[in-house]
This record gives C-alpha cells, sequence and structure tokens, in this order.
C-alpha cells in the first residue's frame, strides 16, 4: 500500500541522502531482494519445493518439534513469546523476527524452509522475496559464512525488560552456545534476465479492464494513473490462500487491502470497481469473467513479481487469450531502475542506486520525479 519510492521520496523531498542514508539502506533492502530473486526465480521454486517436500516426508519427530516451537512451547522463554505474539498479531519487530529465525535454525536445527514458510504464512507484511531471502540469509545459504546467530548477551542488551520475565531456557542462548548450524550444499541456481517493462502501455483504442493485485494497491500514484478503465478488478485468489496454508489474519489483512485499493480506484478512476473471491473460481478465470461481463478488449496490471502471483502470470496469460482478450503488462519505473543492480550483493547495489539518489536535491523533487 505504501511502496519504498513514496518513502524514499519523502525522505529526500526533506534531507540530503548523507544525513538518512542509513534508513535509506534499510528501505532499499526491499527493492535489492525484490530484484535479486527476480533475477534468480529458481531460488523460489526450490524453497517451495522443499517446504512441500519436507511437509510429505519429513521425519515425524523433527515435524512435531517444528510444531511444538512455532506453537510457541520451544521451552526458551522469550522465544515462546515471539511465536505466540506471531500468530496472535501477525507482526514482529524486525530484530524479534531476526533472533527467532536465529533460534529456530541455529539452536533448535530446525530446516530454515519451514520456518520460512511458518512466516510467510502468518506476517502481514510477508513478501515472497524479503522473507525467502532474509530467511536464507539468518541460515547462512545467501553468504556462506555469514549466518545470523541469537545471542543471549544481544537480547539482554535491546530487548525491555519486561520481556525477559520468563528466563525459562535463556542458558540456550549464551553466547558460547549457540554456533551455527551444518548446511548441504546446495545447487547453484542460474542467473536469468527478465524482459523490461513499460510503466505504462501504449493502449489502443478500445475498453481496457484494470486488473489491481496485493503487490501493488496504489496504481493512482503510478504512471497508470492516466488510464480511462471500463472497470477495475481486485480479486483474492483461493489458490496460494490455500497452498501456503495463510493464517486467517493474512487473509483478513489481505481482502481489506484490496477492498481499500477498490474503493481509491473508483473513486480515481470514475469507473465501477469489482471485487472478488471464493466459490472455487481461479484467478484467470474470474479475469475473463469479469472481462465478458463488461466487453473489454484486454487487462492491464503491473506484472506480479516472482512468488505465488508469479507462478500464474502464464496462467493468466493463456486464459485470457483463449477468450480472445489480451494483457498487457507494466512496471513502475523506479522497479525498472533499481532491479538490474541487484545481481549480486547487496553494497555494489547500494554504491549504484545510493549514486543516483544523492543527485536529488532536498525540495527539489516532487512524487516520482525523483530521476534513477
Amino acid at each position: 500500500m505504501v511502496t519504498t519510492q513514496e518513502l524514499i521520496e519523502g525522505l529526500l523531498a526533506t534531507h540530503r541522502l548523507g544525513s538518512v542514508e542509513k534508513l535509506v539502506q534499510e528501505l532499499a533492502w526491499r527493492d535489492y531482494w525484490k530484484g535479486w530473486l527476480e533475477w534468480r526465480p529458481d531460488v523460489w521454486r526450490a524453497y517451495r519445493a522443499e517446504v512441500t517436500r519436507l511437509r510429505c516426508d519429513g521425519p515425524p519427530a523433527l515435524l512435531q518439534r517444528a510444531e511444538v516451537v512455532m506453537a510457541g512451547r520451544g521451552g526458551v522463554g522469550i522465544m515462546d513469546r515471539f511465536a505466540r505474539e506471531l500468530v496472535a498479531t501477525g507482526y514482529l519487530h524486525n530484530h524479534a523476527r531476526m533472533w527467532w529465525a536465529g533460534y529456530w535454525c541455529h539452536v533448535e536445527r530446525l530446516p530454515w524452509a519451514l520456518g520460512a514458510d511458518f512466516f510467510y504464512r502468518h506476517l502481514l507484511d510477508a513478501d515472497p522475496a524479503s522473507n525467502t531471502l532474509g530467511w536464507r540469509w539468518v541460515a547462512g545459504l545467501q553468504t556462506r559464512g555469514k549466518a545470523y546467530l541469537p545471542r543471549r548477551s544481544n537480547l539482554e542488551r535491546y530487548c525491555a525488560p519486561e520481556w525477559l520475565d520468563d528466563p525459562r531456557g535463556l542458558e540456550r542462548l549464551d553466547d558460547s552456545e549457540v554456533a551455527p548450524c551444518t548446511l548441504v550444499d546446495e545447487a547453484s541456481f542460474p542467473r536469468l534476465r527478465w524482459a523490461t517493462l513499460p510503466e505504462c502501455p501504449a493502449v489502443t483504442p478500445g475498453r481496457w479492464g484494470l486488473w489491481i493485485h496485493g503487490e501493488d494497491l496504489t496504481p493512482e500514484l503510478s504512471a497508470l494513473s492516466r488510464l480511462r478503465p471500463a472497470v477495475v478488478a481486485t480479486i483474492l485468489d483461493d489458490a496460494p490462500v490455500h497452498t501456503h496454508g495463510l493464517s486467517e489474519g493474512r487473509v483478513r489483512w489481505m481482502r481489506e487491502g484490496l477492498h481499500d485499493a477498490g474503493r481509491r480506484a473508483a473513486a480515481h478512476y470514475g469507473c465501477v470497481s469489482l471485487h472478488a473471491e471464493g466459490g472455487g473460481e481461479g484467478l484467470p478465470d474470474a479475469l475473463v469473467r469479469i472481462g465478458r461481463e463488461h466487453r473489454v478488449d484486454g487487462w492491464i496490471s503491473m506484472r506480479p513479481c516472482v512468488g505465488p502471483l508469479g507462478e500464474q502470470v502464464g496462467k493468466i496469460e493463456a486464459a485470457i487469450t483463449s477468450a480472445g482478450m489480451t494483457v498487457q503488462w507494466c512496471r513502475r519505473a523506479w522497479d525498472e531502475a533499481l532491479w538490474p543492480h541487484a545481481y549480486s550483493g547487496f553494497f555494489p547495489f547500494w554504491e549504484k542506486v545510493g549514486a543516483r539518489l544523492s543527485r536529488a536535491r532536498p525540495g527539489g523533487a516532487t512524487q516520482g520525479e525523483m530521476a534513477l
């Protein structure tokens, strides 16, 4: 709902980069992870395949222990509290996410993929790239030899005292006790180039629908703001909800976000806004049905990134084409500018991105005008 571009441009509208660089870097990590995964989509596929394999064929004792830890009954008081907070609220502070993931991997010695799946099912702000690659980093896979270890001294330094009221199991987190888990070598993942996309299509005359999905809920704050669609559609797709076992809280959050986007879009574009979900109708079929009902020639949308929605792009294209319609994918100019630099490590990425952002003058640019 709020893009990193909005946040970074808001900061640089009133501050020079040097005075807010650390915060801008932290925001840019989300863009970096997205770009990195676009270069290597097989990392996402391998992670999901591993989750399926473990669920079907994992050792029963391991799976049972994983369920106990996820339920907040693992025996380390503060980590159990974090697990219960995540399930109850759909949120954890960034440090708590790293501490808990490190505890899962390096203290409980449980598979990182199952932990990543637990976060993905419950976190309201779960993003396929940030979640998957963040967990790989904690485990020591993303950057070999650089795992993130939870340490008692770190917890005692940064946690409010009441978070340590339950001292059970803290000795398992003693600095001298925690060591990186042993990782099995994994196959190398090829780096694939993706096709560039326009920020707004050269739309031919006719009737067009605008599909708004959960990966970009503010088309009115993009180049798509200039469109004149005949209909706006938001669709809560059952397939990824059931495949990933998303929590009720996460699904409710997604639904509310889509409804909010639909209301804003209807006001901005001055057209009808429809929401569809459930009934066994898949996302491709829903787009075809709504398209036929409103006699559109095709759909325009921001192209989904690597992840559950991205996996459906081929099916969407096939269904819409078979129905005699077309689909035109777009991408924000911000993403087109940043993602190509995310092919290796973060700091080479930041060196290029930071140099371009540093040319912004406080007060000298408005929304969307900072040239990258």
